[in-house]
C-alpha cells in the first residue's frame, strides 16, 4: 500500500486515526501494531512472512545478547549470528533482483526449485527493516540500548507503517522513549496533517509530472534521444527523485506527528550543497548517518596507515551503492560519490572551501547529476551512450513511434510548471516564508490567523489538484520503495 494511494488516504488512514485517537493511551501501541500488520499484509502478503521471520529472529537474538552479557558469556557470537542472518537475506534478495533466474543457474539445483526461488517477491521495506535491526543489535551489544522484552513494542518499532516502506531509518532508543507516551495533541495532529498534505503535493503535483519526461527518456531500450531531450530528461529526473523521495518522507513524518512519534528528518535542501560531503549531510540523512555510525567509525578504528580514511570512505560508498542494488550502475554511482568524498577529505576539500561559492555549487551539482545518470540508467552501456548525447552527439539516431517516446517531442504546460516549481522549491523558500510570517506576527499578533488560513487553503487546493492529476493518469509508486 502506498501512502499516496486513494485506498490509504480515504479508507485506511481515516479508519485508523478514528480508532487510534479515541482509544486510551495504553491500548495505542497494540492498535498501531495491528494497523502496521494490515498495511504490510495488504501491500505485499509475502513480505509479511519474510519480515515476520526477521522480526522474531531479531527479537530473540537481542535477548540472547543481553543474557550472555549478564551471565558473563560471549555476546559477540549472537551479534554475528544476527548480523549474518540480516545481511545474507538482504544480499540474497538484492542479488535475485539484479540477476534473476540466470544468476541462480550456478547453484545447479532442480528447475522446480529454481523457478520457485526466482519467483520470490522482494519483501516491502526489507532494506530499511534490516538496517534498523542491525543498528538495534549493535546498540544492544554495545550497551547503548537495553534489549526490548516487550514483543509488541519491538514489533511496533520495526513494522511502524509510516516508515516501513522508505524510512526514515530510525534507531530504537529514541523511538521506544516516545512509544511510552503516545499522546499526540491536537496541534500535533494538525501539524502532521499539514506535513502529510505537503508531501502528497510534492509527489503528485511536481514529481509525477516530471516523471513523464524522465521516464520517456530513460525507459528507452537505448539512449536513442536527441541531446536537448537528454538534458531535459536528466533535469526532470534530478528534480523528480528529490521531490518523490522527500515528499514520501514528509508524509511519513506527518503521520508520525499524528500518532505522537517524531521521526528524524531525512532531507535538508540537498541541491544547495557546496560540496559532495555537504550533499550527504542533506540527502537521505538517516542512511548516511547509519553508514557513518555502523560502518565508517568502526573501520576508522582500524584504518590503514596510508590513505586509510580515503579507503574507508570508498568502502562505505561501495556498500551504499550495493544497498540500492547489485546492478553495476548503482556500484558506479556509489563510487562516483565515494571518490569525490575521498578527494574532499584530502587537500581538495580545503581548497574547495576557499573558492567562489557558485563554483562550489557547480562542482557539487556536476558530480551529483552525473551520478544520477548511472543511478537511473538500465545498464552501463545506456549510461555511457547517454553521456554522448549530453555532449551533443546526435549521430545514429533512429526515429521512434510516438507511442514509445510520448510525451516527446511535445512539452506540456504541466511539465513546464512542474520544472519551475521544482527548481524554486529546491531552495529554502519555505524558510524565508516562515521568517516573513514570524516578523509580521511579532508586530501584529492577529496576523497569525490570516497566514494560517492562507497556508491551509493553499494546501487543500493543491491537494485537490494533486489528487486530480493522480486520478487522471497512471499511478506512480514511490521510487525508493524498490530499494
Amino acid at each position: 500500500m502506498d501512502l499516496s494511494s486513494p485506498l490509504f488516504l480515504f479508507l485506511f488512514l481515516p479508519v485508523f486515526l478514528l480508532i487510534y485517537l479515541v482509544s486510551s493511551g495504553k491500548s495505542r501501541t497494540g492498535i498501531l501494531l495491528f494497523a502496521s500488520v494490515i498495511f504490510l499484509a495488504w501491500g505485499n502478503a509475502a513480505a509479511f512472512w519474510w519480515l515476520g521471520g526477521i522480526l522474531v529472529s531479531g527479537y530473540w537474538v537481542g535477548l540472547a545478547i543481553a543474557k550472555a552479557q549478564q551471565t558473563g558469556q560471549s555476546a559477540a557470537k549472537w551479534l554475528w549470528i544476527g548480523l549474518g542472518v540480516n545481511i545474507l537475506l538482504l544480499a540474497f534478495f538484492k542479488y535475485l533482483t539484479a540477476f534473476g533466474q540466470k544468476g541462480l543457474l550456478w547453484l545447479n539445483i532442480p528447475k522446480v526449485w529454481l523457478d520457485d526461488l526466482s519467483g520470490l517477491a522482494v519483501p516491502i521495506g526489507l532494506s530499511y527493516v534490516t538496517f534498523q535491526l542491525i543498528a538495534y543489535l549493535v546498540d544492544v551489544w554495545k550497551g547503548n540500548t537495553p534489549a526490548e522484552k516487550n514483543f509488541i513494542a519491538f514489533s511496533t518499532y520495526l513494522l511502524f507503517f509510516p516508515k516501513l516502506v522508505s524510512g526514515p531509518i530510525t534507531r530504537y532508543k529514541p523511538f521506544a522513549a516516545q512509544m511510552e507516551q503516545l499522546n499526540p495533541s491536537m496541534d500535533d495532529v494538525a501539524a502532521g496533517f499539514r506535513r502529510l498534505l505537503s508531501g502528497f503535493i510534492k509527489r503528485t503535483v511536481i514529481a509525477n509530472q516530471l516523471a513523464l519526461m524522465a521516464n520517456a527518456v530513460f525507459n528507452l531500450p537505448t539512449a536513442n534521444v536527441e541531446p536537448k531531450f537528454a538534458w531535459l530528461g536528466l533535469a526532470a529526473y534530478t528534480l523528480q527523485i528529490f521531490f518523490n523521495f522527500s515528499g514520501y518522507t514528509d508524509m511519513a513524518l506527518g503521520l508520525g506527528l499524528m500518532i505522537g512519534i517524531r521521526l528524524p528528518e531525512n532531507f535538508n535542501f540537498p541541491y544547495i550543497a557546496q560540496s559532495v560531503s555537504d550533499f550527504w549531510r542533506r540527502w537521505h540523512i538517516t542512511l548516511s548517518t547509519w553508514f557513518r555510525e555502523y560502518v565508517f567509525y568502526p573501520l576508522e578504528r582500524k584504518r590503514f596507515k596510508w590513505m586509510g580514511q580515503q579507503i574507508n570512505i570508498l568502502i562505505v560508498f561501495l556498500l551504499t551503492g550495493l544497498w540500492h542494488g547489485f546492478n553495476p550502475t548503482f556500484i558506479v554511482w556509489g563510487m562516483i560519490h565515494g571518490i569525490a568524498l575521498a578527494a574532499e577529505s584530502l587537500g581538495f576539500g580545503r581548497w574547495l572551501k576557499g573558492t567562489w561559492r557558485p563554483l562550489q555549487h557547480i562542482y557539487t551539482l556536476t558530480i551529483v547529476i552525473a551520478g544520477w545518470v548511472f543511478f537511473r540508467s538500465r545498464n552501463l552501456d545506456f549510461a555511457f551512450e547517454f553521456f554522448r548525447r549530453l555532449a551533443g552527439d546526435s549521430s545514429n539516431l533512429t526515429p521512434l513511434p510516438f507511442s514509445q517516446t510520448t510525451p516527446m517531442p511535445f512539452i506540456e504546460p504541466s511539465f513546464v510548471m512542474a520544472m519551475i516549481a521544482g527548481t524554486l522549491f529546491s531552495f529554502p523558500l519555505t524558510s524565508l516564508w516562515r521568517q516573513l510570517r514570524e516578523r509580521f506576527e511579532s508586530r501584529q499578533a492577529n496576523s497569525y490567523f490570516l497566514f494560517q488560513v492562507v497556508e491551509d487553503v493553499s494546501l487543500i487546493l493543491f491537494f485537490i489538484l494533486g489528487l486530480a492529476l493522480q486520478l487522471s493518469g497512471s499511478f506512480l509508486p514511490n521510487l525508493y520503495a524498490k530499494f
